[in-house]
């Protein structure tokens, strides 16, 4: 029999082979158990609301997301999600945190250790993410209030205390095909991994990819 952490790595593998084919009418797929999704940030307003709405999407595949804010360095929210998923028996983690002024090569290290619990780094801040909703690219930055400020003259009601998920949400494919094309942080700048986490919450039926043209 198949244990459930080999059907964890399977579903891994899987959203490594994304297919552009597949159906978007396709039904859920016959999965014995439900699959389960922790994202931890260290980014207590935006990300936190980002997530939390984004799970009202009708392409979302996981049948539980659970967004957690912790505070600290990436290492540190790094560490407490490994301690939430051998808690709570989530499929899998996301750890979703800014480059910015951390090193951030201590975390990346120790995700690699951790099959189940993967970091999703933004170079400088996840505003790039967002900036990517709206544009199809952006300068390099030297810091997260630099791409704060871009992202609010790309939207003058933009405010990191309160954000509209309506602003967005109707991109959140295009983003991932953009923010692919950025290379990987933290060497790139502006760069952002957060389409991984995407493609990892609407894989497990599979989706094809966003049409990059938007």
């Amino acid at each position: 029999m198949t244990s459930k952490r080999d059907r964890t790595r399977d579903h891994r593998q899987q959203g490594k082979g994304f297919s552009r084919d597949t159906d978007l009418l396709r039904g859920k797929s016959t999965r014995e158990e439900r699959w389960s999704v922790l994202i931890v940030t260290n980014g207590s307003k935006t990300e936190l609301d980002y997530f939390k709405a984004l799970r009202k999407e009708p392409w979302i595949t996981a049948d539980k997301i659970t967004p957690k804010f912790e505070a600290g360095a990436p290492t540190a929210v790094l560490e407490r999600a490994v301690e939430i998923r051998a808690d709570s028996a989530y499929d899998e983690a996301w750890v979703v945190c800014d480059v910015d002024e951390f090193d951030v090569q201590p975390a990346i290290a120790g995700a690699a250790e951790h099959d189940h619990v993967q970091l999703a780094l933004s170079q400088p801040c996840f505003e790039v993410w967002l900036i990517l909703h709206l544009k199809s690219g952006c300068p390099g930055f030297n810091d997260a209030a630099q791409a704060g400020a871009h992202l609010k003259r790309l939207l003058p009601h933009w405010d990191k205390a309160s954000l509209k998920f309506s602003d967005f949400g109707a991109n959140v494919l295009t983003a991932t095909n953009r923010a692919k094309g950025l290379g990987e942080p933290p060497e790139a700048n502006p760069s952002t991994a957060v389409w991984r986490v995407i493609e990892s919450l609407r894989t497990i039926r599979g989706l094809p990819n966003a049409d990059a043209s938007r």
